[in-house]
């Protein structure tokens, strides 16, 4: 459950669905953001797709004419990366997750004879049988299993294709593990949001469009939530059995006028 908010410090906001939708900007996006940054709040862009570099993803945002700089970026690789810390992995993914690895410098085992401290598995349209078999073998022998997210379908030009979860899934049935998983709907990548940004839950509201993953993720991290119906999940989703929004707004106008009124409680105190 999420905490009472005391003084609103940092938004979260998901991208696809979100932030954009497609090749465009969904509208009030950008204005949203400088809107907050107007006001002091710091906006982060948290996303469980770990195949891009950040670098990328902010140059995708400013194409839009959403502000953005690498720093506002946190994508499940570079959470992943945080998360191991050190130390080398075998790693099934592409460049994004390399590239996150080796900046914390980690180093990214090439060798499939040499035993690595973790296996890490993400999104890889290269994912191949000899792939598979050396994750499982390293695995199977006790080496650590983390995943960057276990999505189990990515949107693709409005065409739903297999995403990293359809790979986690060969690698835990293949070597009868349950891996780390660090992406939404965990705790895992919105407490480390919280470090980024230096934060309490209380201090921080989580903005998405999909129940499962976006509020799930901030009810497990105790962070407030809201549902903006921008993109996959509707008011029809919101049942009994899924997880429970804080908030359920239908655009960033009304999401500005939501974040005015916490800035405006927060200045009474």
């Amino acid at each position: 459950m999420s905490q009472p908010m005391q003084k609103l410090k940092a938004v979260f906001l998901d991208l696809d669905g979100t932030v954009y939708w497609g090749d465009s900007e969904v509208h009030g996006a950008g204005d949203f953001v400088r809107h907050c940054h107007a006001k002091g709040l710091r906006c982060l862009f948290v996303t469980n797709r770990a195949n891009r570099p950040a670098e990328m993803v902010c140059d995708q945002l400013r194409g839009y004419g959403i502000p953005c700089e690498r720093d506002d970026i946190l994508t499940s690789a570079q959470a992943t990366a945080r998360y191991i810390g050190r130390g080398s992995v075998y790693m099934i993914g592409e460049i994004g997750l390399e590239n996150a690895l080796k900046e914390r410098g980690i180093r990214v085992v090439v060798d499939p004879e040499e035993r690595p401290d973790a296996v890490v598995v993400s999104y890889d349209k290269d994912f191949s049988y000899a792939k598979l078999a050396v994750a499982c073998r390293w695995i199977g022998d006790g080496v650590r299993f983390v995943a960057t997210n276990a999505d189990g379908r990515l949107r693709v030009e409005n065409v739903l294709l297999p995403g990293t979860g359809a790979i986690v899934a060969a690698v835990r049935a293949g070597s009868g593990v349950e891996p780390e998983i660090i992406g939404k709907p965990g705790r895992r990548l919105f407490d480390i949001a919280l470090e980024t940004v230096e934060c309490q839950p209380h201090e921080a509201l989580a903005v998405g469009d999909y129940i499962d993953t976006d509020i799930g993720a901030a009810n497990a991290s105790g962070i407030a939530s809201v549902l903006l119906l921008t993109g996959i999940s509707t008011r029809a989703d919101i049942t009994p059995d899924k997880p429970q929004p804080t908030y359920v707004l239908e655009s960033f106008a009304e999401l500005t006028s939501l974040v005015d009124n916490f800035i405006q409680s927060s200045d009474g105190f």
